[in-house]
């Protein structure tokens, strides 16, 4: 069903790595998913995604992993909205080929897909390297459920929900159509508990997603992409 769609998306997202140096002690991890909005190498994740590391981390691109593995590359912030939980980066490296965005509305019903790279496990080989074959691509077929204005966390979402039961590290991945066009960025998940007479309440999971139409004055803002 994705599969085409899939083949798109893939080429545009990445990994985003960091590391966090503390005396003789190196952690590595992946605190999310990005992706390109343009050829010159900018990208849209969840502000959480750069924020939520641990201390004195240094977050850094090593491409298209686990396809194509390059040296680290600093991420540099060209804007960032902890409230609306946006983040627009760059790397200086030759960049993946973007995304399609649309600033459509999608509708109730309409099939998405989400994907990132949760669960991602990280060593380093004993020359250095990153050993990376359990950082995968992660592919969730779901629909937009509902639409969404919502406080989660001090933050501020404009969107859409979808039927999802999140995973770490999907966070800043690009939820996309049938056709690979992009709609949003996946940034939280909302549980809700519906009541269950004589018996424990049944928790739901939803999917809460930024429309790309709540980040066209980030475009504006750094004058970039042409989105507006």
């Amino acid at each position: 069903m994705y599969q085409h769609a899939i083949q798109q998306i893939k080429n545009a997202i990445f990994p985003i790595f960091y590391q966090s140096v503390q005396g003789a002690n190196t952690q590595l991890g992946v605190s999310g998913t990005g992706f390109f909005i343009d050829n010159f190498g900018h990208f849209i994740t969840a502000h959480h995604v750069m924020s939520e590391v641990p201390p004195q981390s240094t977050l850094l691109y090593f491409g298209n992993v686990p396809e194509r593995v390059i040296p680290a590359v600093p991420i540099l912030e060209i804007y960032s909205d902890p409230s609306r939980d946006i983040f627009l980066g760059k790397v200086e490296t030759g960049a993946l080929p973007p995304v399609k965005l649309s600033f459509e509305k999608p509708n109730i019903g309409k099939s998405v897909c989400l994907c990132g790279y949760p669960l991602a496990q990280i060593t380093k080989n004993p020359n250095g390297s990153l050993h990376v074959g359990n950082v995968r691509q992660y592919w969730q077929p779901t629909f937009v459920i509902d639409k969404i204005t919502a406080n989660i966390g001090n933050r501020y979402y404009s969107g859409f929900m979808t039927q999802d039961i999140s995973l770490n590290g999907m966070s800043g991945g690009p939820v996309f159509d049938l056709e690979g066009t992009v709609y949003g960025v996946d940034v939280a998940f909302l549980t809700r508990e519906i009541p269950q007479k004589d018996r424990a309440p049944i928790a739901v999971h939803n999917g809460v997603v930024v429309e790309n139409n709540t980040l066209v004055d980030v475009y504006q803002k750094v004058n970039i992409g042409g989105y507006y």
